[in-house]
């Protein structure tokens, strides 16, 4: 046990020594981090150092009790590395110098968890800053010889292809090129080669912003120095990538932001070297820290909100490569609603809408977001007769339920109700229920008819519970029902947006739904012939095997949980899809990160595009906005969301394909059930 204890442990902390090399290029992924280590081993002996110093960072910050995921991304091993590529590039090599890149190691990990912290409140990246605590203070101890790194060897074919590419490529070319290799300290230009292959593979869209800062860069250099003698573009090429939709989102404004970032960074660069050369100090990446940290911290001070903000910093958590942060904002900004809970129609048989969100009456500014829901006969009346009776009123004393579980907060069901067509406006609300869905999110419904409520606070209720009778109290000339999900507990907080999680419209069955004005509306009732569900097979995985185009692997969903121990689907590489279990449906909807890249090809990320619905009950011909339900010989067949997916009796998804894309194909292999 022990032993497989002590192994666990030694792959894990090599897989993130390793991860670090690929978070200095800004392409955390193992395949950039062999080209990013590769590119330190020009100088054999300071690719070692390179990787002692990652090692050492990175066993102090686990034994300084650094954040496990943090810990994993390789972000702690980043300032080591650079300890040891630095003091192989301005230091003597001697006993001496491996003594001091050994504590100077330790004491960037020890920075970096500090660091890690104190940051951690703002959403702020520790970036190098590690490093540049450390390294000055270690050169200044050492002193730096000039031209350190020749008295280091080569291997010699590299050094005499460098030779030679330098000889038969334009100055400038050769200098843009080993620019690259700059940022691991190296100066020559196959490891600015590699360094340029691993951002490529990562995202295109880094390559191009690399790109545009290292041109860019030697333009300010060169504007500033007069000539290109001298040029080091470390600086240029991180400040781009960090901001080239890694950091903020990669749009028009992100790559203003990069283009003004730059600019910045030569400033500062020259000034730090006029400043340091009488110390004989190099200034190395404290330009990159220094504006990252001036333009980041105040974008993320600003309130996360869609419409005013052009720049927007994407959360350290989600970050991945510049397009899969592209398609987070994109679905973030995109979704109707944020809402956290599950909500029904709170009644029974089919109701109409006779005021919805931005109404024209009441609903407006903080109360926007809300419906007015009452009962029409096939003529579009609410009433018989003349309407001169509230029992006229085909919704009087109808049940209210409730729209989701949660535990009643407060309760008003002394108010009289209205004679129809006047109301009482000193006591708008009328009879009131407000419902605590325990996760910030409150229900209010009004307008009760008096004495009818049925629950009281601190009551716990479930989904489709009777609250009590549909009345005329309040603000409310006819009898109807008045919903809004708010913020906050008190009666006329502020309404948040919101959709109903399943809801028939018109008599068609729609998915987070938003009923409109004068649209017919009733909950979803389904007649089952077989039933179904994804829920409860932690202890299942399937093996699929998959193609696309002429690539064909094995691709394995593990039923696991979330962080918050709710229902989820694991792939390759900790890819995460959430089961969300509507009342008749089941909503699969990727995690933000999951998304496919040159790097990850898994099939399922494909199938499952941004979300697919699947119905938990089974019937032949049912369909709803999106989808239908047919039966062969063998199986059940789902077409939704533009996929086909074939259900085994029991439950299993044994084959999934695109429509618009035959190439893609998904065919279960095996299906291990583990014991409990």
């Amino acid at each position: 046990m022990f032993n497989s204890a002590m192994k666990k442990h030694f792959t894990l902390t090599i897989r993130t020594v390793f991860q670090s090399y690929g978070v200095l290029a800004f392409s955390p992924h193992p395949v950039p981090a062999a080209f990013v280590l590769l590119a330190t081993f020009y100088y054999p002996m300071i690719g070692l150092m390179g990787l002692v110093g990652n090692l050492i960072s990175n066993l102090v910050a686990k034994w300084m009790h650094a954040n496990d995921e943090a810990w994993k991304a390789g972000i702690f091993g980043v300032s080591g590395i650079l300890v040891g590529l630095a003091l192989g590039k301005y230091a003597d090599p001697s006993l001496r110098m491996w003594i001091f890149l050994i504590v100077g190691a330790g004491i960037s990990g020890v920075a970096s968890i500090m660091l890690a912290n104190f940051l951690a409140k703002y959403d702020l990246p520790i970036l190098s800053l590690p490093f540049m605590m450390v390294i000055w203070l270690l050169l200044l101890s050492l002193g730096i010889t000039e031209e350190s790194v020749f008295k280091h060897t080569a291997i010699p074919f590299l050094n005499k292809v460098d030779i030679a590419l330098f000889e038969w490529l334009p100055y400038q070319l050769f200098e843009f090129i080993k620019m690259f290799g700059s940022i691991l300290f190296q100066d020559n230009l196959l490891s600015g080669v590699l360094v340029i292959i691993a951002i490529a593979l990562y995202s295109r869209l880094s390559l191009i912003y690399g790109l545009w800062g290292g041109f860019l860069g030697m333009l300010t250099y060169v504007f500033l120095h007069g000539s290109i003698d001298g040029f080091h573009g470390l600086n240029f090429v991180l400040i781009s990538l960090g901001f080239g939709g890694f950091f903020i989102v990669g749009n028009r404004h992100g790559f203003s932001l990069v283009t003004l970032a730059i600019i910045t960074v030569g400033l500062v660069d020259a000034s730090m070297t006029t400043l340091l050369t009488p110390i004989n100090l190099p200034p190395l990446v404290f330009a990159f820290n220094v504006v990252t940290i001036l333009f980041l911290f105040p974008l993320k001070m600003l309130p996360q909100t869609v419409s005013p903000l052009r720049l927007i910093p994407i959360p350290l958590y989600l970050i991945k490569n510049p397009e899969t942060n592209l398609k987070w904002y994109k679905r973030w900004s995109g979704q109707t609603t944020r809402q956290k809970t599950i909500l029904t129609v709170p009644f029974m048989g089919e109701w109409s809408v006779l005021q919805g969100n931005n109404g024209e009456w009441t609903h407006k500014g903080v109360g926007k977001y809300a419906w007015d829901f009452v009962v029409r006969d096939v003529r579009g009346h609410q009433s018989k007769g003349f309407g001169a009776e509230l029992s006229d009123y085909y919704a009087w004393e109808l049940p209210v339920l409730s729209p989701a579980p949660g535990t009643i907060y407060s309760v008003e069901n002394s108010v009289e109700d209205n004679h129809p067509q006047t109301a009482n406006t000193e006591r708008n609300w009328g009879n009131y229920v407000i419902i605590n869905h325990g996760n910030g999110e409150f229900s209010e419904l009004s307008h009760f008819k008096q004495g009818s409520i049925i629950v009281y606070p601190g009551q716990q209720v479930n989904r489709g519970d009777i609250l009590g009778h549909c009345g005329n109290s309040g603000r409310s000339p006819v009898p109807h029902i008045h919903y809004q999900l708010q913020s906050s507990p008190g009666i006329g907080a502020p309404t948040i947006p919101a959709t109903f999680a399943e809801v028939t419209i018109n008599r068609d069955i729609h998915i987070n739904e938003i009923p409109q004005k004068g649209d017919l509306v009733s909950a979803v009732t389904m007649d089952e012939i077989s039933t179904w569900s994804l829920l409860g097979k932690e202890t299942e995985s399937w093996v699929f095997q998959t193609k696309i185009g002429w690539r064909k692997s094995t691709e394995t969903l593990t039923f696991s949980t979330d962080e918050f121990g709710l229902p989820a689907i694991v792939s390759r590489s900790n890819h995460l899809w959430r089961i969300i279990d509507l009342p008749n449906f089941i909503i699969i909807r990727p995690d933000f990160k999951t998304f496919p890249s040159l790097l990850t090809s898994s099939v399922w990320i494909h199938i499952v595009g941004d979300r697919l619905v699947l119905p938990k009950y089974l019937a032949d011909g049912f369909s709803w906005n999106s989808g239908r339900i047919s039966r062969n010989e063998s199986n059940w067949l789902i077409e939704t969301e533009g996929r086909k997916i074939h259900l085994t009796d029991d439950g299993v998804i044994e084959k999934a394909t695109i429509i618009e894309k035959p190439n893609i194909q998904f065919i279960l292999k095996d299906r291990i059930v583990k014991k409990q």
